[in-house]
């Protein structure tokens, strides 16, 4: 598991309900690494935040950390 896998982890369990429950799906597309959020539909509205801060939050230290490590990251929460 890579250190930003690790986090991501990390963080979203620490938000949801049920945390035994939330797995990350990785995948490569065109030089960004792409982290897929699976979780309860009623953990959701946690990890999203109000009116999208918490998320908003995880993705910009994702994207400061990408950076610093010269590669690009996406985090997608399905609907």
């Amino acid at each position: 598991m890579s250190p930003i896998e690790e986090f991501l982890t990390f963080v979203l369990r620490r938000l949801a309900g049920h945390p035994d429950e939330v797995f990350l799906t990785h995948a490569a597309l065109d030089g960004k690494d792409v982290y897929t959020v699976q979780a309860r539909q009623s953990d959701l509205p946690r990890i999203i935040g109000k009116r999208g801060q918490t998320i908003h939050a995880i993705r910009s230290l994702l994207d400061a950390t990408a950076a610093k490590h010269g590669g690009k990251v996406r985090l997608v929460v399905p609907d």
